[in-house]
């Protein structure tokens, strides 16, 4: 008995091997023409290589890209993003760009079949996030660089690839965003409330501020203020969690510093709320 492909497979290979009413069966279709079989787990790896199928030649890049290079923080969700040179592409969960990426610049990987799949190095992935995402998720895809694979300093990396590529679209936007980058943030929500305080023009912080005499590290702080801004997230909701910051911020407090708790609500639903405490609490 002929063994099924682990791959994915244009629709007329399929049926070219095993006959027009038994073509599909145990796969299903993830792009037009596109089949892959039913058990295939989705990875950003097995993504691209049914979007491969459906554009030949193309070179993974955007959050695709950066998740197949480990970074640490791309969305729940995110499009296949292609760049596919002059061609116009036009598919549904695609994301075309035209234009090319220069050979020095892609990586190739193998899918399970031993079919070539390439990507955008990882400085020209974060360029591309760079110039594409809004400021905000651009830098938050910045920040997180520095724990992706074996990590890219990108305050360098992404200037001397545009050096190196004078003329490239989206250079200045690319430059500005990677100004703002601290590869000390841990979190995306770090970012975010970082880029908040920025805006409000509350600038002085110190991020990830380990308090003198006290066994913590702020996420961020107004040390000359006593100030400290902390990021409550998710992972703080657990009763033992919860004592633990509770007996934290207690410490704190007794220790001369004002700390203000931010939640998701707080950032993303009540943001005058929140500018007004900290406005207050930092004098401004």
């Amino acid at each position: 008995m002929t063994s099924r492909p682990t791959g994915p497979r244009r629709r007329g290979e399929l049926q070219a091997k095993y006959g027009t009413h038994r073509a599909t069966n145990g796969h299903r279709r993830v792009h037009h023409g596109v089949w892959e079989p039913a058990d295939t787990v989705a990875t950003p790896v097995t993504r691209l290589a049914a979007a491969i199928i459906a554009c030949p030649d193309a070179v993974a890049t955007g959050w695709l890209a950066a998740s197949i290079h480990g970074h640490p923080w791309p969305p729940r969700e995110f499009p296949v993003e292609l760049a596919v040179g002059l061609k116009r592409v036009r598919r549904p969960g695609i994301t075309a760009r035209r234009y090319g990426v220069p050979e020095e610049q892609i990586v190739t990987l193998l899918d399970t079949d031993g079919r070539p799949l390439r990507v955008a190095s990882p400085e020209w992935t974060l360029f591309d996030l760079a110039r594409h995402l809004d400021r905000t998720e651009a830098v938050v895809a910045l920040d997180g660089a520095s724990r992706m694979g074996a990590g890219v300093d990108v305050k360098r990396a992404v200037p001397a690839l545009l050096d190196r590529y004078p003329g490239l679209r989206g250079r200045r936007v690319a430059l500005r965003r990677c100004a703002l980058v601290e590869p000390a943030t841990e979190s995306p929500m770090e970012t975010r409330l970082r880029l908040f305080l920025t805006d409000l023009g509350l600038t002085g912080f110190q991020v990830q501020y380990r308090t003198p005499g006290l066994p913590y590290r702020l996420d961020f702080a107004f040390p000359d203020r006593m100030v400290a801004v902390e990021y409550d997230g998710a992972g703080h909701r657990s009763a033992s969690q919860h004592a633990d910051d509770v007996r934290r911020w207690n410490r704190l407090r007794a220790a001369g510093w004002t700390v203000i708790t931010v939640t998701a609500t707080l950032l993303y639903r009540r943001p005058d709320e929140l500018a007004s405490h900290l406005i207050t609490a930092l004098g401004s």
